[in-house]
């Protein structure tokens, strides 16, 4: 397994970038990168795929997450994600279609505040994907109705529905983990099941703090298995989480620095989930860590080495160019402003 390090853009228009997304922009079959951040003018931009031509989306604050899905029905993904700290708006950036610039942005929310996380799935039973955020500021986990009319501004107020309140997460995903054929969200170190007409809370490991989210088959049970780091932490967890409800916990590293990246993806081809870690530098860690885990197969992992020099924050998974294995994109919080790819070679 060898990835090539690619930097795709040495100085992106905006800093402290926050997200980032691998996505179809335009719909060749190709996916293409999104990256955001919290200042500067035309901040939020997309890199087209295989020239990396970069395309201004628009201008935002926006907080670490970010997720994309079809809106408005028309085929294009949009884009959703929120304001930072002390910033009350939630947006959807419209996909315009030729030539894709200048998304128009539109307001979902602005009673809430800092939405650090999104997902998307059909949580609620109703056949119908919804949009669930995280918003820290506000301490609440909600989900959004789409809307008949989703350019409306701002969304209805009863599109909105309250899982949880007075709790601040990080990272959030969508899946069913007890195979009962019902959405539950996992959010933090928690994960939030319906029951009728409300949410009940249950613990995966609620001493982890800040985390990273992710969610898949690791052991080849046929039940999801819930992976956890700590990434806002020095030194920082990672660990993965088997055997819902009760959870049992088995630790990968507890000496990581900030890995606010993470991951599920077949990245060497044998049909098995591995998983990806990547660290922050914020200008403190000299020696900052992408690792891959390699899955055997039997709950175990082999740790590989990936890059040591080039720290990175909210990295993605996917497919890039001609490589039938993922890749992984990702750009440091900071310092720095480049946007990094390691091309999986095979």
């Amino acid at each position: 397994m060898r990835f090539e390090h690619i930097v795709l853009d040495a100085k992106t228009p905006g800093t402290l970038n926050d997200v980032c997304l691998i996505v179809d922009v335009n719909g060749d079959g190709r996916n293409e990168i999104i990256i955001g951040g919290k200042l500067g003018e035309g901040n939020v931009v997309w890199y087209e795929y295989p020239g990396w031509k970069r395309h201004t989306i628009g201008t935002a604050r926006f907080e670490a997450g970010g997720v994309t899905l079809d809106i408005t029905g028309n085929g294009r993904p949009d884009l959703v994600a929120g304001n930072d700290w002390g910033g009350s708006e939630l947006y959807w950036l419209e996909n315009p279609g030729p030539p894709y610039e200048n998304w128009p942005r539109r307001l979902i929310e602005n009673d809430l505040y800092k939405f650090h996380d999104q997902a998307v799935g059909d949580v609620d039973g109703d056949g119908q994907d919804e949009i669930v955020v995280l918003s820290q500021q506000s301490r609440m986990v909600v989900y959004y109705d789409i809307p008949a009319d989703p350019r409306v501004s701002p969304w209805p107020e009863g599109c909105r529905h309250t899982v949880c309140e007075d709790i601040e997460l990080e990272g959030v995903a969508v899946a069913d983990l007890d195979n009962d054929g019902q959405m539950e969200i996992v959010a933090g170190p928690y994960w939030f099941k319906r029951q009728g007409g409300t949410w009940q809370r249950r613990p995966i490991a609620p001493d982890f703090q800040l985390t990273c989210v992710a969610v898949g088959d690791l052991n080849g049970d046929g039940r999801l298995e819930v992976v956890l780091s700590e990434g806002e932490s020095d030194p920082a967890r990672l660990a993965w989480f088997s055997g819902s409800p009760d959870w049992r916990m088995h630790m990968l590293r507890d000496d990581l620095f900030h890995p606010h990246s993470l991951g599920l993806a077949d990245f060497n081809g044998d049909g098995l989930l591995d998983i990806f870690v990547g660290e922050m530098g914020l200008g403190k860690n000299p020696d900052p860590k992408l690792l891959i885990y390699l899955n055997n197969g039997d709950g175990t992992f082999e740790e590989v080495l990936i890059d040591d020099r080039h720290a990175t924050h909210g990295a993605r998974a996917g497919i890039i160019g001609e490589s039938p294995l993922p890749s992984i994109v990702g750009k440091p919080y900071e310092p720095g402003r480049q946007v990094d790819l390691w091309l999986n070679r095979g």
